[in-house]
């Protein structure tokens, strides 16, 4: 797995709101399949974003 940097920070940020936007749009057509694995995805996202803020301070 690459390392991330600081710079990657606002290219997760707009991952989040892709799978953000996913899951509504799903909400509304009723295909529930795959929510739960998005919101890990997101969860997983936020983490990473965390541990680079907390490596570089």
């Amino acid at each position: 797995m690459k390392t991330l940097k600081k710079e990657d920070i606002p290219k997760l940020g707009k991952k989040i709101n892709q799978l953000k936007k996913r899951i509504i749009r799903t909400n509304v057509s009723g295909n529930l399949e795959k929510v739960p694995f998005r919101k890990m995805r997101i969860k997983k996202i936020k983490s990473q974003i965390n541990e680079i803020l907390k490596r570089k301070k």
